[in-house]
């Protein structure tokens, strides 16, 4: 594997790079896909809690508010794996150690998160501090049920520059700050040696092509052991593709539709084909549950994932050699996608100031770069990408440096628009229509999506 840029070097072109991009949702997983932004889920009862008792100790420096509600207790739910979870207990006890007299109840949901949050926020139980996605900043911050957090963030002497710029933009609305994010991620390609060994072909590179790929995964599914290349009708792994060819799945200014351009159709027909002639697979072609799982069970030869790989492979296939290199280049430029979520505060919670003080906690410079050294994510401050120190990360946060990198943020309907662009891939997968066929239809429903119809 080539070696990836240094740090130092790529993350100075970061700010750039980002200032132009337009922020994402977490991604949704496609019905076999792992959800683009975390590991796969295991599921877990939705109502299964953990309180973590505050110790009895006086409060320490680092608690970002003063004058906390006295015997606060604060529900906090996210979704997530075992993996995850651990993360945020962890991330928990260190809150408590930093403002002890706050109890916090975690309550993860790792399964529909979304629907399950708009529920209780309708029925007036919603947790007290939250994952916060495009979905549901939406339903959210304009009806007031989440709270701004810029006082807080003042008091806390917390700026939006410290951060990342683009992965605010998501989190934004009438110039108020409704969450924090939390984290964020790229992909990259990850492979088996052994898979291209047994094809008779070099390793990919940081140099690779869309041509690279596709002759790699003929090669590789030729030989018949191994799948060539696995990739859902999933519009987060499409979006690299998409964006690597100069395209985009709607206008800056999220009033106009993009999908029946020359650039996007380019991309769906290059993914198209090879669904077409084999050499791609989805992750149900070669039984797999989603495709980082197939590289784990050794069924096909690449795919692209994120920094959930490194978890994932560590805890559930240990004994099994991968690799990644940054994301190939397209046609145009170099290319991948930034997902992000935020942790934000419910504005009827009966102790704000305690529910401020762990969001400000949870996203603070302190825990993400405890968080960091998990190599579950990488933090949300330019100033600490340096520590990012596994290989595998290294190279999938590359990513974030190219030029045609972008947050896949359309507006306030990110969600539909991105779930219309992976039904067209499906389309285009099952042989049901064609690329212009499906991608005319996207069109029309992104922009009605768009005009609010």
């Amino acid at each position: 594997m080539a070696r990836p840029r240094s740090l130092i070097t790529m993350f100075l072109t970061i700010a750039i790079a980002l200032i132009l991009a337009a922020c994402t949702t977490a991604a949704t997983p496609a019905p076999t896909e792992a959800p683009a932004t975390e590991a796969p889920a295991t599921e877990a009862p939705a109502t299964e809690v953990s309180a973590t008792e505050a110790p009895a100790t006086e409060a320490a420096s680092n608690c970002p508010l003063a004058d906390l509600e006295d015997g606060a207790t604060v529900v906090f739910s996210g979704w997530g794996d075992d993996t995850e979870q651990q993360v945020y207990r962890d991330s928990i006890d260190r809150f408590n150690a930093a403002c002890p007299g706050v109890t916090v109840d975690y309550q993860p949901i790792p399964s529909e998160f979304q629907t399950k949050v708009k529920a209780a926020m309708a029925g007036g139980t919603a947790p007290d501090v939250m994952y916060i996605d495009d979905q549901l900043m939406t339903a959210f911050a304009s009806t007031g049920q989440i709270a701004p957090l810029d006082d807080y963030m003042a008091e806390a002497g917390v700026t939006r520059e410290e951060f990342i710029p683009s992965l605010l933009t998501i989190f934004t609305l009438d110039g108020k700050t409704y969450a924090l994010p939390k984290d964020w991620g790229t992909l990259g390609l990850v492979y088996l040696p052994e898979a291209f060994e047994e094809a008779g072909i070099d390793e990919p590179t940081a140099d690779w092509t869309w041509d690279d790929i596709k002759t790699a995964a003929d090669a590789i599914a030729k030989k018949g052991e191994y799948g060539g290349f696995c990739m859902g009708a999933d519009w987060a792994r499409f979006a690299p593709f998409a964006f690597g060819n100069g395209g985009a799945f709607a206008s800056d200014d999220f009033k106009t539709a993009t999908l029946d351009t020359p650039e996007v159709k380019e991309a769906a027909t290059f993914v198209g084909d090879m669904k077409a002639n084999g050499s791609l697979s989805t992750a149900a072609d070669v039984g797999a549950g989603w495709c980082g799982e197939a590289i784990g069970k050794k069924l096909v030869g690449m795919t692209t994932e994120g920094g959930w790989m490194v978890n994932f492979m560590k805890n559930d296939y240990p004994d099994v050699e991968y690799k990644v290199v940054p994301h190939p280049a397209g046609p145009k430029q170099k290319a991948d996608v930034i997902f992000t979520n935020g942790i934000g505060v419910n504005a009827n919670s009966q102790y704000p100031r305690a529910a401020a003080a762990l969001a400000l906690f949870l996203t603070g410079r302190d825990n993400q770069a405890e968080i960091t050294k998990t190599g579950f994510a990488y933090p949300t401050r330019p100033d600490q990408l340096d520590l990012i120190t596994n290989d595998v990360d290294k190279a999938i946060a590359e990513g974030s440096s190219f030029p045609g990198t972008r947050v896949a943020f359309w507006g306030p309907n990110t969600g539909k628009v991105n779930d219309s662009v992976g039904k067209a891939l499906e389309r285009v997968f099952s042989g049901t229509q064609t690329v212009d066929e499906s991608f005319a239809q996207a069109q029309q429903e992104v922009q009605d999506i768009l005009d609010g119809k």
